[in-house]
C-alpha cells in the first residue's frame, strides 16, 4: 500500500514554521466533498502555523460578481496563494474565474498563464495532485519512459496535468474520458493506472492486470463515507502497489499544496522576477 498519509507527514515536517504565510481558499455553493477537503487544508495550515482564509460565495453568485470579488481577494498582501475549491456551479465560466488568480498566487496552478507554463516545463512549481502522483510513483519503483500509463479521466485537477506531466517524463499515455468504449480492455494493458474521475468501483480487480500500480485519485461521498474510484479490495489482490482512499492522494496532494505555498512565499522577494 503508498502510504500518502504517511509521506505527507514527512514532507510537512520538513516546511519552515516561521513563514508569514498565508492560504486563501474560495468556496463556492456548498459541495460536501469540497467541504471536507476545505476542512483537511485549514487543520495542516493551523498545524504549521500558517494563515488560513476562507472565503464563502452563494451557489448563485453572478460571475461578475465573484470575479470582481476575486481580484479584490487576490490583492491582499497577506494572502500568499489563492484557490478555488473545485467544483464550482455549473453557470460559471469556470476558466474566466480560474484566471482571476495571479501567477504570483496560483498555489494550484489551475489558471490559463500557469498551466500553459507547466506544459512548457517554465514554471519553478507542479500542480499539487502531480506532485503527489509524481512521489507515489517514485515509492513505487516505477520506470516511467516506456510504460504503459491509462489515465481515466481528463479534469483540470487530476487527468490534464497528469497527463501533461506523464508526457514530458516519457511514458506511453492512454487517456479515457467519459466516451470511452471498452474501458477495461485498455485497463488490462496498463503498467500504471491512475485514476481521478470521482465515480466509486469504475475501476475493478478484473480490469486491472497483475502487477499493476494503481493509483486512486477520485474522490466520492457514499453513505456519508469517503470512496475513491477504484474498488479496492478486488484490485488490491492483483496490484503491485495500490493507493487507498482516504489516506492515500488526499493528504498529500494538500501536503504538496502547502510546499508551494512556500516557495509562492519566496517568490514574492523577487518582484522584478520572469513570475510578475
Amino acid at each position: 500500500i503508498l502510504d500518502g498519509s504517511k509521506l505527507s507527514k514527512n514532507i510537512l515536517k520538513d516546511l519552515p514554521r516561521s513563514q508569514k504565510v498565508r492560504l486563501a481558499v474560495i468556496q463556492v455553493g456548498n459541495n460536501s466533498v469540497s467541504a471536507k477537503y476545505i476542512r483537511e487544508k485549514e487543520k495542516v495550515a493551523q498545524s504549521l502555523g500558517f494563515g488560513f482564509q476562507l472565503y464563502k460565495f452563494p451557489e448563485t453568485i453572478k460571475a461578475s460578481v465573484l470575479q470582481s470579488a476575486l481580484i479584490k481577494i487576490a490583492k491582499d498582501t497577506k494572502n500568499t496563494g489563492l484557490l478555488i475549491q473545485l467544483p464550482t456551479p455549473p453557470h460559471l465560466p469556470l476558466q474566466e474565474v480560474l484566471d482571476c488568480i495571479p501567477l504570483k498566487k496560483d498555489v494550484d496552478v489551475l489558471s490559463s498563464q500557469a498551466l500553459g507554463l507547466f506544459a512548457q516545463g517554465a514554471l519553478p512549481w507542479l500542480p499539487p495532485t502531480v506532485k503527489a502522483v509524481s512521489i507515489l510513483v517514485q515509492e513505487a519503483k516505477v520506470q516511467l519512459k516506456g510504460s504503459r500509463v491509462l489515465v481515466i479521466g481528463a479534469g483540470r485537477l487530476v487527468g490534464l496535468p497528469v497527463s501533461l506531466w506523464l508526457l514530458k517524463e516519457g511514458a506511453t499515455l492512454t487517456i479515457a474520458n467519459k466516451a470511452t468504449k471498452d474501458l477495461s480492455s485498455l485497463a488490462k494493458q496498463a503498467d500504471v493506472i491512475i485514476s481521478g474521475v470521482g465515480k466509486y468501483g469504475l475501476v475493478k480487480g478484473s480490469m486491472v492486470k497483475k502487477g499493476a500500480v494503481v493509483i486512486d485519485a477520485g474522490t466520492s461521498v457514499e453513505q456519508g463515507k469517503t470512496k475513491g474510484d477504484v474498488d479496492f479490495e478486488s484490485v488490491a489482490k492483483k496490484a503491485r502497489y495500490i493507493t487507498p482512499v482516504p489516506g492515500g492522494v488526499g493528504p498529500l496532494t494538500v501536503a504538496c499544496l502547502f510546499q508551494n505555498l512556500i516557495t509562492l512565499s519566496r517568490l514574492r522577494k523577487y518582484p522584478h522576477g520572469a513570475f510578475d
